[in-house]
């Protein structure tokens, strides 16, 4: 490709990464896949936040940034950087000169961008710059410079609570359930014994994972260096479950080593049930000690979220009202503005 197409190429995907990310901050939730979009039940013409346009339609929409306008397409798994060579002309129109072309020059060069494998067409009916990694909406990073909390998307510590803990709170649950049953009736048919195994042995296994998580975030470095200055409220959290951690962590990591891969010491779980060591016990303690972690966490999360205007993040149902009072009060500036 001829040096002004991969610059107008380049300019046209940093153009769409902002009007994402000014969409996610708006409240407005991004797709997982092509389909998500299209069926998204989303105002088709409305205001976003910083009182700028944004219209929706088919597979993409239209944001009206301050630079210029951006008009794109969502790929069939979310990708943001799939091309369309009208999309991508009416963005550079009257500033084509500006990278090198004419309109007649700069189809000539993309149909040979095409035709020589640079640009691949994908089954979506969009171009992909050939042997470059995908963008997709989710994983965009909305946050605005110096804020220290990560986008949601990328925060490893809701992935921890999200993959690992709460798979070990289900396991946990179901296990309960089915012990309540057994303990009632003093029997279970062999399905159900079965079963109860295995959402024993796999709660102590996703419980274990969690630990791991949890060490390999460094999550006290973490909270007093990579957070908001509000997070440090859960450093004492941390540092108890550092501490309880270690009480049985040799003998819990074997479990997880039983559970998740073939058998190598039949005797491991008879071991961590010995009697009078009560590790079931401290199994559940650890658990409840990180439920309580990670739904303060989680509640200082929703908190910055909402006072950064970060409301594409909120949670469900609160994500409408505020975005609402958001563009009320966007109108109000502006009304206010117009009368002084």
């Amino acid at each position: 490709m001829q040096t002004g197409l991969p610059k107008l190429i380049a300019d046209y995907h940093a153009s769409v990464r902002s009007a994402v990310a000014l969409m996610y901050r708006s409240g407005i939730d991004l797709p997982y896949c092509r389909s998500d979009w299209i069926d998204a039940r989303i105002d088709l013409d409305c205001t976003l936040d910083c009182g700028i346009r944004f219209l929706k339609h088919g597979a993409g929409c239209a944001v009206f940034l301050p630079t210029g306008a951006v008009d794109f397409d969502f790929g069939q798994q979310g990708e943001i950087d799939g091309i369309d060579l009208w999309k991508l002309l009416c963005f550079a129109r009257g500033e084509l000169s500006s990278y090198g072309f004419t309109e007649l020059s700069f189809r000539e060069e993309f149909s040979k961008a095409v035709q020589s494998g640079e640009l691949v067409l994908s089954a979506d009916n969009l171009h992909y710059v050939a042997n470059e990694p995908r963008s997709l909406a989710v994983d965009i990073d909305s946050t605005m410079p110096g804020d220290k909390l990560p986008s949601r998307n990328l925060d490893r510590v809701l992935d921890l609570y999200a993959h690992q803990y709460l798979a070990a709170e289900l396991m946990r649950k179901n296990y309960d359930r089915l012990y309540d049953r057994w303990r009632k009736r003093r029997s279970l048919p062999s399905k159900d014994t079965i079963d109860l195994r295995i959402y024993l042995l796999s709660w102590l296994g996703f419980l274990r994972a969690t630990c791991e998580g949890f060490e390999a975030l460094r999550m006290r470095v973490l909270l007093s260096e990579h957070r908001p200055e509000e997070f440090t409220e859960l450093i004492p959290d941390a540092n108890a479950i550092g501490k309880a951690m270690k009480r049985h962590s040799d003998l819990l990591r074997q479990v997880r080593n039983n559970v998740f891969h073939l058998r190598s010491d039949v005797d491991v779980v008879r071991r961590f049930f010995a009697e009078g060591a009560d590790r079931l016990g401290w199994a559940r303690e650890l658990l409840r000690a990180f439920a309580d972690f990670f739904s303060t966490y989680r509640v200082l999360c929703e908190v910055h979220y909402m006072a950064n205007g970060r409301y594409g993040e909120l949670t469900r149902g609160r994500k409408r009202v505020n975005r609402a009072s958001a563009v009320g009060r966007h109108k109000q500036s502006s009304v206010g503005g117009a009368d002084r």
